[in-house]
């Protein structure tokens, strides 16, 4: 049996939990199949590359010397955007020539996407970047789901999603039972890749167990940009706005004014951190038609205007 080939590509402060929840199926599956799959890691420029946790790990050489493997999976994380570098991006654009199936980790997709090689593809990443990827990248079917697999292209969100990505890839190359004995030799209980609701507002939505809310808290997720009224998103529950304003008190302690404020000022934060988008596209992205009333809202949530908030997230990112 021939193994597939599958090269991991190392960005700079890589996601380490990510890339070890995608190598390991492919290690456990090996003990039923043989050798089924080999692994190696690449870096830009041949040389060991620090995870995010400070870790160093080695590599068996250049992403430019990498050859034609089955599958190239980029592994990113924080400060992805110092990885786009033209070698790590003609290096991207160089396998898909080649017709190899590339993956991206955590914000991986990203880089991904940058290199032009997601276009027309259904495609995700880590939600903190989602909001960014999407405004930046129109030609990218960008999705919520924690997972994708679409067109030779496999990504996921962070964390242990990328576990479920693979027994998902096994699973198309040697069927559903052995990704299962890999699931059960995991101890995992396999993800659904449906979204989970990333942002505060699925995360808190989540805690509710009236459909009524979490329908409001999703329209209001979609309709960041165009703000709809709070009559409008009380009809979507079924209430009247003062039935509305009543269960947001008793389920959030917020009123739905503060909640899809909130929601919006957490969008911004996003897309000042992880995206390129000036501060005034920033604003209009987020519903607010006043630079000014859109610095004071951030400055009254987190304490820095947004300007600053985005030289002192970048400063870290560089740390």
């Amino acid at each position: 049996m021939i193994p597939i080939d599958v090269a991991f590509v190392l960005a700079p402060q890589f996601s380490m939990i990510a890339l070890y929840s995608a190598l390991e199926p492919l290690r456990v599956a090996n003990r039923f199949l043989g050798q089924a799959f080999a692994w190696r890691f690449v870096s830009v420029d041949g040389e060991a590359v620090a995870a995010s946790n400070g870790i160093p790990v080695s590599v068996s050489g250049r992403l430019a010397d990498v050859g034609r493997p089955n599958l190239a999976i980029v592994c990113a994380s924080y400060g992805h955007e110092a990885a786009m570098t033209r070698p790590m991006l003609a290096g991207i654009r160089a396998l898909a020539r080649k017709g190899v199936w590339l993956g991206g980790l955590d914000t991986g997709a990203v880089l991904l996407a940058e290199a032009g090689v997601l276009d027309g593809v259904r495609a995700t990443c880590h939600w903190e970047t989602l909001p960014a990827m999407r405004e930046s990248y129109a030609d990218v079917e960008v999705s919520e789901r924690l997972y994708e697999i679409d067109s030779a292209r496999l990504t996921s969100s962070g964390g242990t999603v990328p576990l479920d990505m693979m027994l998902e890839w096994i699973s198309s190359l040697h069927g559903p039972a052995l990704a299962e004995r890999v699931s059960e030799t995991l101890d995992h209980w396999r993800q659904s890749p449906a979204p989970a609701g990333g942002e505060a507002g699925g995360r808190v939505a989540r805690l509710t167990g009236d459909e009524r809310l979490r329908a409001v808290v999703a329209a209001m997720q979609q309709h960041i940009e165009d703000t709809v009224r709070i009559g409008d998103l009380a009809a979507v529950a079924g209430l009247s706005p003062r039935q509305l304003e009543r269960a947001f008190r008793a389920a959030f302690g917020l009123s739905p004014v503060s909640f899809y404020l909130a929601l919006r000022l957490e969008r911004a934060e996003h897309l000042l951190t992880y995206g390129a988008m000036v501060v005034r596209e920033v604003a209009l992205a987020t519903g607010f038609s006043s630079l000014a009333h859109f610095s004071r809202a951030y400055r009254a949530r987190y304490g820095l205007s947004p300007t600053r908030h985005r030289r002192a997230g970048r400063r870290q990112a560089r740390g």
